[in-house]
């Protein structure tokens, strides 16, 4: 597990340092393209460094605001929160924030950056085709990768993919 995670902390640096050098490159040519000079690398590294920190920080709100899910309360759905509250207990990490999508299609993710600030998402559709033992084994699937940090990597990457999209369709 401990290499798990390590790999995944690793990845996301890796990611981050990557997206800053396609960016600084960017911000070069561009800069020398329209007589900027290194105004555009400098441009370029504030950007990188704004969209790494977004990513890091904001990405988990911006994946749930994209699939507009809405967070609940236990009083919403008593058995969905039992069954989160009893896993993430044997699993040894914090309780998640649990948020529901109003969407037909079974679908569960997990986001966030570490396990004190992760979420647990789950569509409508998901929730009325499983019984209880389904619906514990799909949360134990979501809490396996908050506990590996498997939600770091992946939230950085459509951010930070999108973010970049946006930086270099604004640039040119």
């Amino acid at each position: 597990m401990y290499n798990q995670i390590a790999a995944n902390k690793r990845n996301s640096f890796i990611l981050v340092f990557c997206v800053t050098a396609v960016l600084v490159a960017l911000g070069y040519f561009l800069g020398e393209y329209y007589g900027f000079g290194y105004y555009g690398v400098a441009f370029a590294v504030a950007a990188a460094v704004i969209s790494a920190l977004f990513s890091y920080y904001g990405g988990a709100g911006m994946i749930l605001g994209v699939s507009r899910a809405k967070q609940i309360e236990k009083k919403d759905h008593p058995q969905l929160f039992n069954v989160v509250e009893e896993l993430s207990i044997s699993a040894g990490v914090p309780m998640p924030k649990i948020y529901i999508i109003d969407d037909t299609a079974p679908n569960a993710f997990a986001t966030g950056r570490d396990p004190e600030h992760a979420v647990v998402a789950i569509t409508t559709g998901l929730l009325k085709k499983l019984n209880r033992d389904e619906l514990q084994g799909v949360i134990a699937h979501e809490l396996s990768h908050v506990q590996n940090r498997d939600i770091l990597f992946p939230m950085m990457v459509g951010i930070m993919v999108v973010l970049a999209q946006s930086f270099t369709t604004f640039s040119v």
